[in-house]
C-alpha cells in the first residue's frame, strides 16, 4: 500500500501489539484468531486489516487471556457467518455477544502462564 493512503485511516486502526485479530470473511478460514504481536514484525511496517478482519483490542484485561478464552469460541464462531455459502460474514456484534469470564488480572495471569505451561505438551501429545 501506498505510504500516502495510511494519512486516510485514524491511528485507532492500525495493528497494535498485542491486538486479536479474527477473519471475518471467507469459507474455511472464518472466524480464524491470531495474536498480532511487535515481534512478528522486526521491520516495523504499518499495519492496518482490511475489512475482512476484525480486531478485538483489550485495555484493562489481558490481551492474552482474551485471545485464549477466543480459541475456545473459534469452532462456534467458524460456524456462525452468515451470508451465502460461498461468502460468509462473521459479524462482529457475534464476538461482542460471546461470554467471557473476567477474573481478576493477577488470575488471568495464572491461567495464561499455565496455558503456556501446558500447550509444548498438549503439541507432543497430539
Amino acid at each position: 500500500m501506498d505510504e500516502k493512503a495510511f494519512a486516510k485511516y485514524p491511528k485507532s486502526e492500525y495493528l497494535t501489539d498485542m491486538d486479536i485479530i479474527v477473519n471475518s470473511t471467507g469459507t474455511g478460514t472464518l472466524g480464524r484468531i491470531g495474536l498480532y504481536t511487535e515481534h512478528d514484525n522486526s521491520d516495523n511496517i504499518t499495519l492496518v486489516p482490511d475489512s475482512h478482519v476484525t480486531i478485538v483490542r483489550t485495555s484493562v484485561v489481558s490481551a492474552k487471556y482474551i485471545y485464549y478464552v477466543l480459541l475456545t469460541y473459534q469452532k462456534y464462531l467458524e460456524e456462525s457467518g452468515e451470508g451465502s455459502t460461498k461468502q460468509k460474514e462473521l459479524k462482529p456484534d457475534t464476538i461482542k455477544s460471546l461470554f467471557i469470564p473476567i477474573p481478576p488480572l493477577a488470575e488471568q495471569q495464572r491461567i495464561v502462564a499455565k496455558i503456556n505451561e501446558l500447550l509444548p505438551i498438549i503439541g507432543k501429545l497430539k
